[in-house]
């Protein structure tokens, strides 16, 4: 470490990482959070590491480990899709897989969907489907006496009837309403709770209990960031669990559910809904995937919709996802004056739907006519006979095309894309080279360390002007940095001399470029988290 170059910070001594029992087995490589894209292995960190990691932590945010990746339409997102991962209680949405910034994703609305009945693909774009029968905690099968997400469409402040469902400001007062699986509520149903309103909402005219209010404050990301606004009164529940019968407090907002089971062990009282299993599972699409196609259903719009329904009929996954992409672009809005959604579905097959521009619904009747049509005539007069029946004027050779064109994209037995698993290094003091220093310092400095092979062999510039220094990684290798509720990455863009390697590791667990420790406040309280690659 050349000191002629650097001021530094020292505010207190080093808190060594101490490691404990996890809580739960480390996912497998391709399910582990931290091989996710930076700005969600970022986020799952801040939110889920401690959990994971240490066996005192905190219940899962998200949850431990990865359960799809998909690519799904939004009409407003660059190139009309966006990427998304399914964790246990939450949807994390990327708009933009070169974002570093955890800050510029979305967790999705899927508990507003699963009660409304709808799919949201664009800022005006609904697919209306049925609302969620699946109960909102608990078991999910065996648990009749449980409320439903469709059960709270008679409370939620969703619709025509939102404004005459919002409550009165009952600040103080004691929860004792029960909900029943009709939708009942009984008022007065639990006269011994000892939970009380902490807070109203007025946005969606909502009482939030000390419980939640309490549990929430308590997250390193703003509340309504994680949950979105209140949709219900808090309601006592009879549910099972496990098989067991409790009584457990129920709450729902836009993108989450919280629940509070007074029988849990402290610590556990409080938890998050498992929304992102429950929305998987009212689409139909919550089994593992098939490996021999999970590249192609984790990387086409509705993918996964697809390959399940062309599995159901024994039709060709790619021939399926191909002719979606042909008909109408994976447009599950998309209609003509013969067909209508996903793949122009003949109007006359869809008059007994209810939900007929439902994507599983479409997708499930297409693959049954393109079946049948295949067997009568083969594969591409089957295809003309489908083409045809629905309107469009495309000739099986632009589907048959397609169809190899994803196999190149998606080869079977393809996997999904991850980057490398990370791993805690530490955690304690940060020190910062002096302003003076600037972004464009760095990058001469990082190119100077290319220039002799003393960089990783893609090093290149960092794309925020976040750069950082520790004496176990080279030049152009990058580090996620955990501080005062931020999360970012740094790009290693010098070294640590030899001979002062010792005294610094007694001192520090990062060195940073002046913008880097402001934009993680460590100049209002120096305490990070540093994760880098598993060797």
């Amino acid at each position: 470490m050349r000191a002629a170059l650097k001021q530094l910070l020292l505010l207190g001594t080093l808190a060594l990482f101490a490691s404990a029992t996890p809580v739960a087995a480390a996912p497998t490589r391709s399910d582990d959070p931290t091989t996710a894209i930076p700005a969600v292995a970022a986020l799952w960190v801040q939110l889920d590491g401690f959990a994971r990691f240490q066996g005192n932590g905190p219940t899962w945010t998200l949850g431990p480990a990865i359960r799809a990746i998909a690519i799904e339409p939004y009409q407003e997102a660059p190139g009309g899709a966006r990427l998304v991962y399914y964790f246990d209680k939450a949807r994390v949405e990327v708009s933009d897989p070169a974002a570093a910034d955890s800050r510029q994703l979305t967790l999705g609305l899927l508990v507003r969907d699963m009660i409304s009945g709808s799919l949201q693909v664009g800022d005006r774009r609904f697919i209306p489907v049925a609302p969620a029968d699946i109960p909102v905690a608990g078991d999910v099968t065996q648990n009749d006496r449980a409320p439903t997400y469709a059960s709270l469409r008679a409370v939620a402040t969703i619709g025509d009837a939102a404004t005459e469902r919002r409550a009165p400001d009952r600040t103080g007062q004691l929860v004792t309403a029960a909900l029943r699986r009709d939708g009942r509520v009984v008022s007065d149903a639990v006269p011994g709770s000892s939970v009380h309103i902490a807070v109203y909402e007025s946005t969606s005219g909502h009482n939030i209990p000390s419980i939640f209010w309490e549990a929430l404050q308590h997250q390193p990301l703003p509340w309504l960031t994680l949950t979105g606004y209140p949709l219900t009164e808090p309601y006592w529940v009879q549910t099972r669990v496990a098989g067991t019968e409790r009584l457990v407090l129920v709450q729902a907002f836009e993108r989450r559910v919280l629940t509070y089971d007074p029988t849990n062990p402290p610590g556990w009282q409080v938890e998050w809904g498992n929304v992102g299993l429950h929305y998987r599972l009212w689409r139909g699409i919550a089994g593992s995937p098939d490996p021999e196609v999970h590249a192609l259903a984790s990387g086409m719009p509705f993918g996964d919709v697809l390959v399940a329904a062309a599995r159901a009929a024994r039709v060709d996954p790619y021939l399926l996802v191909a002719l979606a992409t042909v008909l109408t672009h994976n447009d599950p809005l998309a209609a003509n004056a013969r067909g209508l959604g996903l793949l122009l579905v003949p109007r006359e097959r869809l008059v007994s739907e209810p939900y007929p521009l439902d994507p599983s619904v479409n997708a499930r009747l297409a693959a049954q006519l393109l079946a049948q049509a295949i067997a009568q005539a083969g594969i591409e007069g089957g295809l003309a006979q489908y083409l045809a029946a629905s309107g469009s004027r495309a000739r099986p050779d632009d589907v048959l095309h397609t169809a190899d064109d994803l196999r190149q994209r998606f080869p079977p037995g393809a996997s999904v894309p991850s980057g490398p698993a990370l791993t805690e290094i530490g955690r304690g003091h940060a020190a910062f080279y002096d302003p003076s220093y600037d972004v464009a310092w760095w990058e001469r400095t990082l190119a100077a360390y290319a220039s002799w092979g003393g960089a990783v062999a893609d090093a290149a510039p960092d794309p925020h002007g976040y750069y950082c220094v520790h004496p176990d990684f080279r030049p152009g290798q990058r580090l996620l940095l955990i501080a005062n509720g931020q999360a970012l990455w740094c790009t290693i863009g010098d070294t640590v001399a030899p001979g002062h390697i010792a005294a610094w590791r007694s001192r520090w667990v990062i060195e940073l470029s002046w913008p880097t420790f402001g934009a993680l406040g460590l100049d209002r309280h120096n305490e990070v988290i540093v994760w880098g690659p598993t060797e």
